[in-house]
This record gives structure tokens, sequence and C-alpha cells, in this order.
């Protein structure tokens, strides 16, 4: 086979060429700690390492709404066992009132802290977690600047401006969890409000059959409030549980990830080493060819 100069250059320009590729693509996979740097490097790797990533940035999602579900049951779960600590207060009080050494000056005057009380209940009816109200249902904001879930007239009677729908999370793959006890179904329905009314009324009137009926209506509504704090608890141990589980499923497609896309270094290295060795060889064989001219003959 008739070899020219030409053809010897060409050659020689080709294994630099590849040779000079290689090093940039092991430096690269070093410098970057991926095998891949561009989709025609490893396509279906790259295609499976995409719904992975996808995958991973769901889990994300729901780890964010988690951690938005736990703050809201806890201030739903803190504000409910300030209620019950409010109603204990009251039924206490009621307790005095009912005593026969009480007369109408006394009872008034404890009828101003169950007063009191019932203003508390009604404000910790109308927490906030951030902007928006817990106990509202779905109608968060969007109240008129005087008006907010729950609301008291001068006479001491309570009414309720939210709804009853639930808040609702994506918490994990094809799972919802309810975050919220709307007002109505955990407090009104509890008739907290209108047993410590009716205690108040009572006390005001001095009327001791009617503050003993007060203390059986506090006693239901104490009842009531315990199941609704018992009831958050569940919804936050499935949360805890859902949480578990997306961690553990965060963690491995992490792994996955890696063993898709993570460089091994030390072949990395070694190639790169070894290239570099070729490419330098490769040079100093080219500059010596390229020294040959004809004059070198004559």
């Amino acid at each position: 086979m008739r070899v020219t100069m030409n053809t010897m250059y060409e050659r020689i320009k080709n294994d630099l060429f590849r040779l000079t590729e290689k090093l940039d693509k092991y430096n690269a996979q070093i410098s970057s700690g991926k095998i891949y740097q561009t989709p025609s490097d490893a396509p279906v790797k790259l295609t499976h390492a995409l719904g992975i990533r996808n995958t991973i940035s769901d889990l994300d999602q729901y780890k964010r709404n988690i951690t938005y579900a736990k703050g809201w049951l806890s201030v739903t779960e803190n504000v409910m066992i300030s209620i019950e600590d409010r109603l204990q207060r009251a039924k206490e009080l009621a307790l005095q009132g009912a005593n026969d050494t009480q007369n109408g000056d006394t009872r008034r005057a404890i009828a101003t802290e169950v007063k009191t009380i019932l203003e508390e209940v009604v404000s910790l009816g109308n927490t906030k977690f951030g902007k928006r109200f817990v106990f509202a249902g779905t109608k968060t904001q969007g109240f008129k600047e005087d008006e907010m879930p729950f609301q008291m007239d001068n006479s001491g009677n309570v009414t309720y401006h939210g709804n009853t729908e639930d808040i609702e999370l994506n918490i994990s793959p094809g799972n919802k969890q309810k975050i919220n006890l709307d007002g109505k179904t955990s407090i009104m329905d509890s008739n907290t409000f209108k047993a410590l009314k009716d205690l108040y009324d009572s006390l005001m009137a001095n009327s001791q059959p009617n503050i003993e009926n007060a203390i059986e209506k506090l006693d239901k509504s104490l009842i009531y409030v315990s199941n609704q704090v018992a009831q958050l608890g569940a919804m936050a141990n499935s949360i805890d549980v859902k949480e578990e589980l997306n961690e553990t499923s965060h963690i491995a497609n992490k792994e996955i990830l890696s063993n898709i896309e993570d460089a091994d270094m030390i072949e990395a290295i070694t190639t790169l080493n070894a290239t570099q060795t070729a490419y330098q060889a490769a040079l100093g064989a080219a500059s010596k060819v390229m020294k040959v001219t004809l004059a070198d003959y004559l």
C-alpha cells in the first residue's frame, strides 16, 4: 500500500484529535463528577436519570408540603389544648360559683373571669398560621377588615363565618392528607361558646341550679374538645409515617441517580493519565515526522 506524506499527516491529525477528545471527556468527568456532559454522551442513561430526577423533585415537593402540614397541625393542636385548658378553668370557676357559700356579688365577680375566658376562646378560634386563619375551613383568607371566622356580639353570642371544607395537601404519591379542623366542627359543635355563655349568665343571675347545669355542659364540651385533640394526634401520626416513607424513597432514588450519573473517579483518573501519556507520545512522534522534508535527503 502506497502511503503518502499527506496520508500520514491526516492520520496523525485524526489520532491527535481522538486523543484530545478523550482527554476532554475524562477531564470533564473528573471536574463535574458526572459521566456525561451532553445528551449524546449517554442518551439511555440520561433518559433514565431524567425520570429519577422528576421523582426526586416530586418527593422534594411532598417534603415541603409535609413541613407545612406539620406546622399547621402543631398550631391547631396548641389552640385546641389551650381551649381545653380554658374550659377546665371555667369548670373550676363554675364549681366555685356553685358553692352554697357564694352570694350574688361573689358570683358576679367570678362571672367577670368567665367572660374573659369566653373572649380568649374566641381569640384562639381566630388564630392564624402565617396569614391564614387556621379554623376557617378553606376560607383561610378574604375576610373583610372588620370580620373574622369567629365573632362575638355584645350579648356574648358567637357566630362562625368560615366554612366546613377540608384543606388537603399531597404528601406522598397518590395520597392527600387532611390537615385542618374547621371551626364549626371542632369548636362550634362542641358548644364551648354556649357553655361558657350559659355559665356567665347563670353567675350574673346568681342562679345556683343554672350554674350546676352549666357545669354539665362544660363537661360535655371538654370531652368533645379532647376528642378533637386526639383526632389531631392521629393526623400528625399519619403524616409522620408518610414523611418517613418519603425520606426512605428520597434516599433510594438519590442512590440510583448517583449510580447512573456519577463518574467512577478512580477509573476516570487512571484513564486520563493513560490518555495523557499516549497524547504526549503521539505529539513526540508527530513532531519527528513533521521535521522530515525532501531537503533531508538531498
